[in-house]
């Protein structure tokens, strides 16, 4: 029996269970550049190669595996509670409250440490609700469920851009309540948001991805410990997903203190990083530069993106790739949305 709450189009059906209870030796055929680079998107099953390599593999565990009961669930989009529900809205759509309690929060934040930030952002609890249940056979369940999703998050949206705006979170699915390190901003940036489309990126090919993020560098040593010595070590010879696949990740991958951690605390798997900045791989081949706003220059350098010190810099450092006119976009989140371009 496999519970799962589908929070976008990527999550559930073979997924599930072909990723989700799955050894490294079974993961590697699928969580790998050429697979993550063929996918476009995560978020649609029919384009996403790594969907594929999943129901092909579902296909075998339906033949001869054990029988799987598959309870899928979706949820709204509610994502803060009062007194930060206005963050999900847009906005020129703040009232005079809204607004007085932006600027208050800002300011002291600002003044907040950053541990202390941290804790204050991680005992917020969004007041979600259910919105559909769906269980049984897991392919049947997933379609009901993807069109469940699709009707809540799916916003049409008219060609695609020269620059990508967006504002990256404290939060990603690998660090609760721990630290979103600079490896995790990437793949939330280049890996989870550049990926919410259907049909077409937002961002043409060769375009520009702004992102906000002070990009600390940062690293929690009991959950990611494999994090800051590829960090340190792998992205300080290399950027490229393909060579740092060939070079690093089976010595990540097969170390036993890693592996050590893993079985014994509360560390991710020495690979993971690895996945991580794969899952940003598409991006990467498909951008032609990736400024960070505000962020610590020594990590945002590391990374292989731009620092920039404020928008207005990074809209000029752009105009080298687009152009002294371009279009602008925004991907304005929470709420969660796909944009299905045409």
């Amino acid at each position: 029996m496999y519970v799962n709450i589908n929070m976008v189009a990527m999550d559930g059906g073979w997924k599930s269970t072909a990723t989700g209870l799955s050894s490294y030796r079974s993961l590697r055929h699928h969580h790998n550049v050429n697979t993550m680079r063929q996918s476009r998107s995560f978020m649609d099953q029919h384009r996403s190669e790594l969907h594929h390599s999943n129901w092909r593999m579902g296909k075998v565990l339906k033949e001869s595996g054990p029988r799987i009961f598959q309870i899928e669930t979706t949820i709204n989009t509610d994502t803060f509670p009062a007194p930060f529900e206005f963050l999900s809205k847009r906005e020129w759509e703040w009232g005079a409250k809204e607004r007085a309690t932006y600027l208050a929060t800002t300011k002291a934040l600002n003044r907040t440490p950053v541990k202390l930030a941290r804790k204050i952002f991680h005992s917020i609890e969004s007041p979600h609700q259910m919105t559909s249940i769906q269980c049984g056979e897991v392919e049947a369940v997933h379609k009901i469920t993807t069109e469940n999703v699709w009707k809540q998050q799916l916003v049409e949206v008219k060609g695609q851009t020269d620059i990508l705006t967006m504002g990256i979170p404290f939060i990603s699915p690998y660090n609760v309540h721990s630290i979103m390190n600079p490896i995790l901003v990437a793949c939330m940036g280049l890996g989870y948001y550049f990926n919410m489309y259907k049909g077409k990126p937002l961002v043409r090919e060769g375009g520009v991805v702004i992102m906000t993020h002070p990009t600390y560098p940062d690293f929690h040593p009991v959950h990611h410990p494999s994090y800051i010595d590829f960090f340190e070590q792998v992205l300080a010879d290399t950027t490229d997903p393909a060579v740092i696949e060939a070079k690093y990740e089976k010595q990540f991958a097969e170390d036993e203190w890693y592996k050590h951690l893993y079985r014994t605390g509360y560390a991710y798997h020495g690979v993971h990083p690895f996945y991580m900045w794969y899952w940003a791989s598409h991006a990467m081949a498909h951008l032609g530069r990736t400024i960070v706003v505000g962020g610590d220059p020594r990590a945002v350098r590391r990374l292989g993106f731009t620092p920039a010190s404020t928008m207005s810099d990074a809209f000029e450092i752009a105009q080298d790739v687009v152009g002294p006119s371009p279009t602008v976009t925004h991907l304005h989140t929470p709420p969660l949305m796909v944009a299905d371009v045409s």
